[in-house]
């Protein structure tokens, strides 16, 4: 299955054709949605708000996004600077309802020219990921960033699991399991003709 059907790469293929991410974040003050540029536009039906603003100095930051090597999970980190003081004191406060709550982000192509929107519309790269709690810096009056980390479901399955593997915590966990019992006995197996 091909993401990119053949009007897809004539699409692509115009002069200035540029990428947006966009992020449908569950909040406590409701669901938001946004995108890393600036003003608003609708996609897909719904109208998704700019968080950058380059006249007032805040502006949005998404790290590289790569693919997930054995033994990692994919995570996006996000960086807004240049946002105000009460809007520092409202991520304080609500850090904690902040973290783990329902975050996907998505990416859609668009003409800089005419402002057309890409036909094949959204592409999520993670679906229903989960917020972590917001970090944030500041230094004087005149710097201050807030940053935070949407992170795949498989996020956790780079900790361990929380237990041992011997034969009576896979009990523990699984009752009537015996796949651990022959942990550090030596077997040798005899072949009969």
């Amino acid at each position: 299955m091909y993401i990119f059907t053949d009007e897809d790469i004539d699409w692509l293929r115009r002069p200035h054709i540029a990428r947006a991410w966009f992020a449908d974040i569950d909040l406590p003050s409701g669901r938001w949605y946004l995108h890393n540029g600036y003003g608003r536009a609708v996609i897909d039906g719904i109208e998704w708000r700019g968080v950058s603003n380059p006249a007032g100095g805040q502006l949005v930051s998404i790290s590289s996004v790569e693919e997930p090597r054995f033994g990692q999970a994919a995570k996006v980190d996000i960086a807004l600077s240049g946002v105000s003081r009460d809007f520092l004191i409202s991520v304080h406060e609500q850090a904690l309802a902040i973290e783990g709550r329902a975050c996907s982000i998505g990416w859609c192509l668009f003409d800089q020219e005419t402002q057309d929107v890409w036909p094949g519309g959204m592409k999520w790269l993670f679906r229903d990921g989960q917020l972590s709690s917001p970090k944030i810096h500041f230094a004087g009056i005149g710097q201050r960033m807030v940053l935070i980390s949407v992170e795949s479901y498989w996020h956790t399955m780079n900790f361990p699991f929380g237990g041992r593997w011997t034969p009576a915590d896979q009990r523990r966990r699984f009752p009537f399991d015996k796949g651990l019992d022959l942990i550090g006995v030596k077997v040798n197996e005899v072949i009969k003709r």
